[in-house]
């Protein structure tokens, strides 16, 4: 009778705001301050290399992972935290990155960027009328595409409330519909900007991040962004096998460049560097490596 193989125990590791747990910039470091927290990082870590693809680029984070029996190693910053603005902070953060891979995967330069405002006497009353005047202004807008044999938009859109009071909304859409039908279509005010998607070297991150901008009126967290249906999500993976805690270090010492690390993994795939940072924690001697790729 043949023995059956074992299977290995997968090991599982604790979920941490790794971000938060890695703040302080390398660059920022003497060689003295570097060579001291080496000696201090003398224990083994397993570092994971996660992977975020959304239209054409990469972001790589590359971080130690813990398990169950190491988590107090982990550091105090990253743990899960039941304070309430710890939790809204991590929640902005989340939401803000989330809608920029979403619309980096979805839009491009033929789609629309359209930012609508309000004359005086349409002023909201609160974000809950402001949000049913958007709402109202898709079906609006979807009534016209099915007229034109057109499917329903494709779209991300925020709402804000402004220092001074005034109410608008931002939205990235489909370039299906001409332009001008797309600012007829918003009735409640007149100085309106309606254009082409403009990608630059990271694609559309800075508009993502200027229209998914923590807004916070309300005194608690909600989604400062509202996609449509059927949107592509981002791609995420996380491996434990492309960087070895030797090869941070490497990284961290200069005489492993970061870019040439990743250009081993993702050259053939076409990928580009376009940045990176290097930021440590100086309780437990670990690194967080973030890297952005076209």
């Amino acid at each position: 009778m043949k023995q059956r193989k074992r299977r290995r125990k997968k090991t599982h590791y604790i979920e941490y705001d790794y971000e938060a747990a890695y703040q302080k910039q390398i660059r920022n470091l003497e060689e003295d301050d570097i060579q001291r927290m080496m000696h201090a990082g003398r224990l083994k870590y397993i570092y994971a290399t996660k992977e975020i693809r959304s239209g054409e680029q990469l972001e790589v984070e590359i971080y130690p992972e813990f398990t169950k029996q190491r988590q107090d190693e982990m550091p105090e910053e990253g743990r899960r935290k039941k304070d309430r603005q710890a939790q809204y902070n991590l929640n902005e953060k989340n939401s803000q990155k989330q809608c920029e891979r979403v619309v980096n995967e979805n839009f491009g330069e033929s789609d629309i960027w359209a930012t609508f405002t309000y004359s005086k006497q349409f002023t909201p009353a609160s974000m809950k009328v402001a949000k049913a005047n958007m709402r109202n202004y898709i079906r609006r807008l979807n009534y016209q595409r099915k007229k034109r044999g057109l499917p329903k938009a494709r779209y991300v859109y925020t709402t804000e409330q402004g220092d001074k009071g005034r109410w608008h909304h931002h939205i990235v859409m489909d370039g299906d519909m001409d332009m001008d039908t797309v600012e007829k279509l918003w009735l409640l005010g007149k100085r309106n900007q309606v254009r082409r998607l403009e990608p630059d070297e990271n694609g559309l991150v800075g508009m993502a991040k200027y229209i998914s901008k923590p807004k916070g009126k309300e005194g608690k967290y909600q989604k400062s962004w509202t996609p449509s249906k059927g949107l592509r999500r981002p791609k995420e993976d996380k491996n434990h096998y492309k960087t070895k805690q030797s090869q941070v270090e490497k990284m961290v010492q200069g005489t492993l460049p970061v870019h040439e690390h990743l250009k081993k993994w993702y050259a053939e795939e076409g990928y580009e560097f376009t940045e990176y940072e290097i930021r440590h924690n100086k309780w437990n001697g670990q690194y967080y490596i973030y890297a952005r790729m076209r």
